[in-house]
């Protein structure tokens, strides 16, 4: 199916309830323009692909301060100016990186939340970590200047969550992973050391000291926070092999080496660090867990709590609960680490359980509506053990109360990527300083694949594969530059 197919039938099956300033009108022209373009011969992925795109650019908005990207479309209480949440920041930027505009867009939104620091610290995200990301891909951000402003941001977080033990402390619902199991305690979030916030200002930490390097005014400071940080990660956080939030008893962060973890249970967030390429050598093995039905796996997702915990799933009056549930937020997460893990071990085992764990997140993307059609979907969390978005089940059953967002408020929910999961694990995409490289993952049973129209700072790429011949009339990768061939 072409792209004008996949639009007409997603706009076909839309209710179009809240609009911002590409509306479904407008789908296919914009669409066409700016996104890669993908054929491969599984059609679960190919349609999510194509469906997170269209969703993505029903988040471009325009504000007075420029553009930005929303996370969710209809006016929430708890988000900032003009309905900006940077929790999601992160995934909004490493997705619209390889849009052929994106220039036109993303640096208005990071800048957004660096020139707002009430904004910018609302929740953990990792901006400028994706802000280096970008600039990569579009060479687009005046770096001297945008370093000024990143370090102030990283300064201010560091002002108000270093703790005495090395690390920051957050608490679940500021990491945007409300009522977790790790952070709960009788009904209320408590402050810990956790592998969220700490990957996020290691990143930040090396984003702001690699662009320095790059622009010849090195900030080593940062290179030596970003060390720091990373050594106490190692040390504190990898516990019973596994990276475990830490929430100490006694609210002291200086005991924190001494906690016992055999209570504390392993979570997706334990994944985190390799999204940053965090861990050592031989830690990977943890990847394991993931198609381990007593830990992550279930038939329609993989849980942000391991399952044989005895608090999995506890009771909670709330939509959304990270003790257990299913969250693309998470699992994209998790996917970008696997995808780093294939890439420092060469490990084909790594490849190829990525690629089973895409196919699953891909056919995450439905609901089956009233009248029993399977329609394209992405909401908030989903159930681990029945194929429903149970938020939008939870939030339906209350009438779509207005303090909780109302009436369809998770609907084409923009909180984590997919397409950047295809464009750097299926096709293999890296680009640093300047270089771009391509070290592909696709299944071997797959006959053919290829993604044409991606734009690395301003030329145009194809990456194309044709295992007999018959597709593209040549066998193997090939990889053009500006319609040359490479390779």
């Amino acid at each position: 199916m072409n792209l004008k197919n996949y639009i007409a039938e997603f706009n076909a099956n839309d209710e179009e309830c809240y609009h911002n300033d590409i509306d479904n009108s407008m789908a296919e022209e914009w669409l066409s323009d700016e996104i890669p373009v993908l054929e491969c011969p599984d059609s679960e992925i190919e349609k999510a692909y194509y469906f997170r795109w269209w969703v993505y650019r029903k988040h471009i908005k325009t504000t007075p301060e420029g553009y930005i990207i929303t996370e969710f479309l209809p006016d929430v209480p708890w988000s900032g100016k003009y309905n900006a949440i940077n929790a999601a920041a992160g995934h909004h930027i490493m997705e619209g990186r390889w849009l052929k505009n994106s220039n036109k867009y993303l640096p208005d939104y990071i800048y957004f939340f660096l020139n707002n620091p009430e904004e910018g610290m609302r929740y953990s995200s990792w901006i400028i970590s994706a802000a280096k990301a970008f600039n990569d891909v579009k060479d687009a951000l005046d770096i001297p200047d945008f370093l000024k402003k990143a370090a102030a941001h990283f300064k201010r977080w560091d002002a108000e969550r270093l703790t005495e033990c090395g690390l920051y402390w957050s608490i679940d619902d500021r990491d945007a992973m409300e009522f977790s199991i790790s952070g709960t305690r009788n009904g209320k979030a408590v402050k810990g050391i956790r592998p969220t916030l700490n990957s996020y200002m290691y990143a930040d930490a090396s984003a702001i000291y690699d662009l320095s390097l790059q622009c010849g005014h090195q900030l080593s400071e940062f290179g030596e926070a970003a060390g720091k940080i990373k050594s106490g990660i190692q040390a504190l956080l990898w516990r019973d092999g596994f990276y475990k939030a830490l929430h100490p008893e006694d609210g002291s962060f200086g005991t924190i080496g001494s906690i016992k973890t055999s209570n504390v249970p392993r979570e997706l967030i334990g994944y985190i660090p390799w999204y940053f390429k965090i861990p050592k050598r031989g830690q990977e093995s943890v990847f394991d867990f993931l198609e381990d039905e007593d830990v992550f796996k279930t038939k329609f997702g993989i849980t942000t709590a391991e399952q044989r915990h005895p608090e999995f799933l506890f009771p909670s009056e709330h939509e959304c609960l990270w003790n257990g549930y299913i969250w693309p937020f998470a699992t994209s997460q998790v996917l970008t680490g696997l995808i780093n893990a294939a890439d420092d071990t060469n490990d084909k085992k790594y490849a190829d359980m990525f690629c089973r764990l895409l196919k699953q997140y891909a056919a995450q993307h439905t609901r089956t509506d009233e009248n029993g059609k399977t329609v394209m979907w992405i909401d908030e969390v989903k159930a681990p053990y029945e194929d429903t978005w149970s938020s939008r089940d939870i939030l339906k059953n209350w009438g779509w109360k207005k303090e909780k967002g109302g009436y369809e408020r998770g609907k084409d929910y923009n909180h984590s990527t997919f397409c950047d999961l295809v464009i750097t694990g299926l096709a293999g995409v890296r680009v640093q300083d300047g270089n771009v490289s391509f070290r592909p993952i696709i299944p071997d049973d797959w006959e053919y694949f290829s993604l044409d129209n991606l734009y690395i700072r301003g030329s145009r790429y194809r990456i194309v594969y044709d295992k007999t011949g018959k597709k593209y009339g040549h066998t193997g990768w090939k990889f053009y530059k500006n319609n040359i061939c490479e390779k």
